[in-house]
């Protein structure tokens, strides 16, 4: 049997990755999937075109990076030089395939894209589209994970401005983007007690606050992250999560960071987080054991600046910095 093939690298991928079927994923390799559907969204739409600029930017990145002097580059946080891990430590492998008028259909497609990736070791990080799309892409972890351990369980935390954790919306019923919370606590190896939302801003449904913490889910307000700082957020997130797990699955939507500083989104909440907040909060959940990561809501024409795509690119990057990068020898 012929080992699968690489195809050259095309001018946009996720940070540079090699294009390649799914069977070309590896232990350890970072697998990047694009989720381009908003078909579930209620209201202002685009997020669509997420993945498609989000392989632009993280691109752009790459290429900076990769030109820097051997000594790589300083990383002001951690205060160390860094380069960019070699081009065969991660793999681009398309877009799922997204069928608009049919929901069923492209949970499906989503979500053996990433129980293929997790079945092979890799970690599957999924780029969309609107946040139901999130659901599909836990939901196949969720499966490769049941077949490989069925006694291993699966912390949760997702960085939003919304709790997503409604039963149906309207027209739209029981599979949308303000459903896809609900929809992971259902899955068997997920439980509530072990799920943790951050970045929460606004007037939520009071019923679904108090099913989420009287099951023992954890909340962090927006508020919180002001008072408390977004690292010891962090921290406190993943001690919740992770106590009798082995696993985190984490789920980041754009829309928890506050509209002033980034309009390309579809639901805009005010009095949010920081792009520094942001990114304390990624650095600190860079550490867990990661099993899956998406991130959602990131709609290009809401924002002309591109800095909305731009913002979300650094996010990522930081969020998979032990991934992408290795610490320069002395």
């Amino acid at each position: 049997m012929h080992a699968p093939i690489l195809f050259s690298t095309p001018l946009s991928s996720f940070f540079g990755a090699p294009r390649a079927a799914v069977e070309a994923v590896q232990a350890g390799m970072l697998a990047f999937v694009g989720m381009p559907s908003d078909a579930t969204h209620s209201s202002r739409i685009g997020a669509r075109f997420g993945p498609r600029a989000l392989r632009h930017e993280t691109s752009r990145l790459a290429s900076a990076w990769l030109a820097a002097s051997p000594q790589g580059v300083y990383d002001t946080r951690s205060q160390n030089c860094l380069r960019l891990r070699p081009a065969g430590t991660r793999v681009d492998v398309g877009d799922a395939r997204i069928d608009p008028l049919d929901v069923a259909a492209t949970t499906r497609a989503i979500a053996d894209l990433t129980a293929a990736i997790a079945e092979r070791g890799g970690l599957p990080v999924a780029v969309g589209g609107d946040h139901y799309n999130g659901y599909p892409a836990a939901l196949g972890v969720s499966q490769a994970l049941a077949r490989r351990d069925p006694a291993a369980r699966i912390g949760f935390i997702q960085v939003d401005g919304h709790l997503d954790f409604g039963h149906r919306l309207a027209a739209w019923g029981t599979h949308n983007h303000a459903t896809n919370a609900r929809r992971v606590s259902e899955l068997p190896n997920i439980d509530v007690s072990r799920m943790v939302w951050i970045g929460i801003a606004g007037w939520v449904d009071g019923k679904d606050v108090e099913e989420i913490e009287s099951a023992g889910g954890l909340i962090f307000s927006a508020a919180d992250v002001h008072r408390l700082g977004a690292a010891e957020v962090g921290r406190r997130a993943l001690a919740h999560a992770l106590a009798g797990c082995d696993h985190l699955y984490l789920s980041l939507d754009i829309d928890a960071l506050d509209a002033g500083f980034l309009p390309g989104t579809g639901s805009i909440v005010h009095s949010e987080i920081t792009p520094r907040q942001y990114l304390d909060l990624m650095t600190v959940l860079s550490t867990a054991p990661l099993c899956g990561v998406d991130l959602v809501e990131v709609s290009p024409p809401l924002d002309p600046s591109g800095r909305s795509e731009r913002i979300a690119a650094r996010l990522l990057a930081e969020v998979l910095r032990g991934r992408l990068f290795e610490r320069v020898p002395d």
